[in-house]
């Protein structure tokens, strides 16, 4: 009884701890929020996220970095691999992921509204947000998310 009591805490905990995970198409409810919400607090806890210099948080684990103004986020940037902030490896929006080629994220995300793929960036509009993808070796290695 005690190790099915066991099992049982653990596996709770473990979908606790999921759902805090904030990823994918999510990631945009993000933008816009303010940092002292609930669910803002919750994205910056489960990421170790911390407030590097005024306006920027970042991760130096998750790959993760943010912009504010007037206390409410305005850019979220996910790397694949950097040196400084880490690497993001969950999912990303619009279901695109690191690695793929600007042809793939074209496939998914359908014709950018800017684009300047001889230098590896490109920008999709979503009603009140902007996702830019950076590419590297013709392979997507950040992606931001940003306000209008």
């Amino acid at each position: 009884m005690k190790k099915l009591l066991t099992i049982s805490l653990a596996l709770m905990w473990m979908i606790s701890l999921q759902a805090q995970t904030i990823e994918g198409d999510a990631l945009t409810v993000l933008v816009g929020s303010k940092v002292n919400e609930s669910s803002t607090q919750n994205f910056l806890n489960t990421y170790e996220i911390k407030n590097t210099a005024g306006a920027k948080y970042s991760s130096a684990k998750y790959g993760i970095d943010i912009t504010a103004k007037n206390d409410t986020l305005i850019s979220l940037s996910l790397y694949r691999s950097n040196s400084i902030y880490g690497s993001f490896s969950n999912k990303l929006p619009k279901g695109i992921t690191f690695g793929s080629s600007s042809e793939d994220v074209v496939k998914k995300l359908g014709k950018p509204s800017t684009s300047y793929m001889n230098s590896g960036y490109a920008e999709y509009e979503y009603g009140k947000y902007v996702i830019t993808c950076w590419f590297e070796q013709k392979m997507l290695s950040q992606l931001t998310i940003s306000l209008k």
